[in-house]
């Protein structure tokens, strides 16, 4: 089981952010709490794997203050940021963070984060720029363009990110998803996230 802590000022979104998490299977959201110092208290208590912060700006000294009480509370913690700058998307792993999601990211993107950072993998938002990629070998029957699908997937971008990253249409980009998933026997791209990590087609940073 994951256990995951929801840290932000809004205790709203903090709400919905536990309920959308603890409606999938394999993860739970044990609390969530104000940003700050009293987060090593909190991560001490309920021994969470990942700290997902909500909405806090990495520009603000709540966002270091908060991640270094967690880091002192000498527990394994794996932080993700959430919503705080769509334009940013590189995790800084040397303060401490492994993956960075947008305002726009979905529950289903969040889910996949959630547990690839749990898995111990850094991950990297899509962004605007041109997609930097190695070609997958073949595996399972899958053709190699299915595979390049499956590791964009795997990025967390969405269909259109990766009909634009391919130079296809999205609808062409819609069929191999439906293929791959059919071919692998996955039921959505959540499930074909955690292939693509385990099978070598995804990989850590």
């Amino acid at each position: 089981m994951i256990k995951v802590l929801v840290a932000g000022d809004d205790v709203l979104a903090r709400g919905g952010v536990r309920a959308a998490l603890n409606d999938q299977p394999g993860i739970r959201a044990v609390g969530d709490c104000q940003p700050g110092i009293a987060v090593g208290d909190v991560v001490k208590a309920l021994q969470p794997h990942v700290l997902l912060l909500h909405r806090v700006s990495e520009e603000t000294e709540a966002f270091g203050v908060t991640v270094k009480a967690a880091r002192d509370a000498r527990y394994t913690i794996r932080v993700l940021t959430i919503g705080s700058h769509e334009h940013s998307l590189r995790p800084d792993v040397e303060r401490g963070v492994c993956g960075v999601l947008p305002p726009s990211a979905t529950a289903e993107q969040l889910v996949a984060a959630v547990r690839m950072a749990s898995a111990g993998y850094v991950l990297f938002g899509g962004g605007e720029g041109p997609v930097q990629r190695e070609v997958p070998v073949r595996r399972d029957g899958l053709s190699g363009r299915e595979c390049e699908v499956l590791s964009l997937i795997a990025r967390g971008m969405s269909n259109a990110e990766i009909a634009l990253a391919l130079t296809v249409s999205e609808h062409t980009v819609k069929s191999h998803v439906q293929n791959l998933l059919g071919k692998l026997n996955l039921r959505n791209r959540i499930h074909a996230v955690i292939y693509a990590f385990e099978t070598g087609l995804a990989h850590a940073a």
